[in-house]
């Protein structure tokens, strides 16, 4: 089994049974087998849809902010 290829390697054939290797298809398997579902949306939103902030999250209230540099 041959060892670890150079980064700008992007394809190549083994020479043991011929098969051809292609290091960003490999990638994409690994990242979506890691990833499982969590990256499968089936068309669902992703996003939650925008909230309005509470009032108790939003600005001072017009309560004084102390000093502010300029």
């Amino acid at each position: 089994m041959p060892g670890p290829k150079a980064l700008s390697i992007r394809e190549w054939t083994c020479t043991a049974c011929g098969t051809v290797h292609d290091r960003d298809h490999n990638a994409a398997l690994n990242v979506q087998q890691a990833a499982g579902p969590a990256v499968s949306a089936c068309g669902a939103p992703v996003r939650p849809e925008p909230v309005l902030a509470q009032r108790e999250e939003t600005g001072s209230h017009g309560f004084p902010t102390g000093n502010r540099a300029a």
